[in-house]
């Protein structure tokens, strides 16, 4: 019977997850799937705590178990756009559908009593009540930029908040009077205007606009920038994540807490941060002996090409002689959020292609290691798209080639993927033939897991009905949803089966000084696992759990809390109380002999 309830579970979530993969991409109005909980029909009475209909989807999968007695968490992605929010696919009576909702004409509807019983929280819907029900409509307000100069402003698209690229953006004024501030694409630039530097005295030879410094004069028509010396130093300093003494290690030899993380940069220390050098990641490895890993994914100094970006990370921005930054614009860094679809345009790197007699483009994207991404959707199109399934550093590469059989062009730069408040995620490395579960549990309890007070696959999906823990839902394109969709916090954004997502848990807006346990669970399969947990804290990678050479491996499974279970760490969050800004303090739990703590058929705190 265990493997028929597995067999479903895996059925249900794949295309529950779809459906939400699908809304993310094309922002359509489609209806979602609905996602019933570890279990057949018969015992999702207990394991679907949420809200959410089963919808017919469910029937298929279920073989038969699931029809309108079913309550599941079904994922309510869809219907929810132009005419109705909190739609399902169909039913047949109001049973098939959540609590405040009704079936009309084979769709849930929200009924409601007044206008404010449908407020979905986004100000790109308006809400009516309308004889009972609630009837939804895009709005087009105009929406306060919150990051002004970034050549992009916050637009309603289909019921949703997006940034959309704007010339009228235009990047705040650099205090150089030899540039001109522009939006190139959806990138903000400050083009040099050398004819703002001609005094007209034939004797001063060619005046230049260096974007850093102003006008400058010579004989050569070049650039004038002094590169600094690179900052090594005799001995390695502590702390201060760089390579001091050049010998290719960043912080040897000095403490760290176990499973923390840290930025890192390898290049000369004079570089760090300048132009299109960036930063790394590094771990503090070994559970006996904590000590800093490798620094990893650095983009030290290149050599320097016209593309509007400080390649060799002088200080100076295409210092070359003629050099016309229009042709190519490549970014240094962008940011963006988790589970969601990231545009990549070739029209913003290379604005003029269209007039060119030749071109021809080869994207590639690199995910964290905690990814699964596929890479771009066509990498060979001027204009694609990357799924974002996990929070970290993606380091995308575009080559161009602008002649047959000539040597590409090559803009490389990251993207930043970076939630908010606390997000927890797990892979593990028997995607496909073990069922792991993951759970946060609540603060300020010590009650058992698999409870109300343990955020989990059973109580606590994005759709489902919402755990009350006090804290106040965000806005539904947070889940990737669209109008009228509740983004509840706290929330299990994939249960992860049969797929190769990793599963996470979010909590957007947490108090300051409250404290979160991290569990992982072995609920169904046999094979030694070896699961992986990252801690995010305010957008910034904390801490790293079960990576080589501190792997956990867990071989006995079962449900209900059953199996083997990992308590990982506890998660002490620390938010300014006057600017927002959240971190964390991450604790690791190990156990009495400094091995991880890991208990079997424990569901105690």
């Amino acid at each position: 019977m265990r493997m028929i309830q597995w067999n479903m579970k895996q059925s249900a979530l794949r295309l529950g997850a779809l459906s939400v993969l699908v809304l993310l991409a094309a922002c359509s109005n489609q209806t979602g799937t609905g996602t019933p909980g570890d279990g057949s029909g018969a015992s999702d009475a207990s394991a679907d705590s949420g809200s959410g209909a089963d919808t017919s989807a469910d029937t298929t999968v279920d073989s038969g178990a699931d029809t309108t007695a079913d309550s599941g968490s079904g994922a309510d992605t869809g219907a929810d756009t132009s005419t109705d929010t909190g739609g399902e696919p169909s039913c047949t009576t109001a049973a098939d559908c959540r609590p405040r909702h009704d079936c009309v004409e084979g769709v849930c509807v929200r009924i409601c009593g007044v206008d404010t019983d449908c407020d979905d929280l986004t100000p790109c819907t308006t809400e009516v009540c309308t004889e009972g029900l609630c009837v939804f409509t895009p709005a087009t307000p105009e929406i306060a930029d919150p990051l002004a100069g970034d050549c992009k402003k916050p637009a309603c698209v289909d019921g949703r908040t997006e940034q959309v690229a704007s010339s009228l953006d235009l990047p705040v004024d650099d205090s150089i009077g030899c540039t001109l501030a522009q939006c190139v694409g959806e990138f903000p630039f400050q083009r040099p205007q050398d004819a703002l530097c001609d005094d007209g005295d034939l004797l001063n030879g060619v005046e230049r606009c260096d974007p850093n410094i102003g006008c400058v004069g010579g004989d050569v028509p070049r650039w004038i920038c002094d590169e600094p010396p690179p900052g090594w130093e005799s001995r390695e300093v502590c702390d201060d994540g760089l390579d001091n003494d050049q010998n290719g290690q960043v912080d040897e030899g000095c403490d760290c807490d176990f499973g923390s993380i840290q930025r890192c940069y390898s290049g000369p220390p004079s570089t760090r941060g300048v132009g299109g050098c960036t930063d790394g990641l590094q771990a503090c490895e070994d559970r006996a002996n904590p000590q800093w890993g490798p620094c990893t994914n650095v983009f030290g100094p290149g050599t320097e090409i016209c593309d509007a970006k400080d390649n060799d990370c002088d200080g100076c921005v295409d210092d070359l002689a003629d050099c016309d930054a229009s042709d190519l614009v490549c970014p240094t860094e962008l940011l963006a959020r988790p589970l969601a679809d990231f545009t990549l345009s070739g029209d913003a790197i290379v604005p003029g292609w269209r007039d060119l007699p030749y071109i021809r483009w080869n994207w590639s994207v690199e995910g964290p290691p905690n990814s699964a991404t596929s890479g771009p959707v066509n990498r060979t199109a001027a204009n694609t798209s990357v799924f974002l399934d996990v929070s970290g550093d993606y380091f995308v590469t575009l080559e161009v080639e602008l002649k047959p059989g000539e040597p590409s062009i090559t803009c490389g730069f990251v993207v930043r993927a970076q939630g908010s408040g606390l997000r927890v995620e797990m892979r593990w490395d028997t995607f496909g033939s073990v069922d792991m579960d993951f759970h946060l549990h609540r603060s300020g309890t010590t009650t058992n897991f698999c409870t109300d007070d343990d955020c989990y696959y059973a109580n606590c999906r994005t759709y489902g009905a919402g755990l009350p823990w006090g804290y106040v839902s965000s806005p539904a394109e947070a889940c990737g949803g669209g109008a009228g969709d509740t983004c509840y916090n706290p929330r299990l954004d994939i249960d992860n089966i049969v797929g190769f997502d990793p599963e996470n848990i979010n909590v957007d807006n947490p108090n300051n000084g409250d404290s979160f346990r991290v569990m992982s669970h072995m609920f169904g399969g046999a094979a030694r696992t070896n699961p992986v947990v990252t801690i995010f804290c305010g957008g910034r990678l904390k801490a790293v759990f079960g990576e080589a050479p501190d792997l956990v491996g867990l071989t006995r499974s079962g449900g209900s809390c059953g199996g083997e279970t990992w308590r990982v760490a506890d998660v002490r969050m620390l938010v300014d109380p006057e600017t927002g800004v959240t971190d964390c303090v991450v604790e690791p739990l190990l156990g009495r002999s400094g091995g991880y703590d890991v208990r079997q058929g424990d569901a105690t705190f």
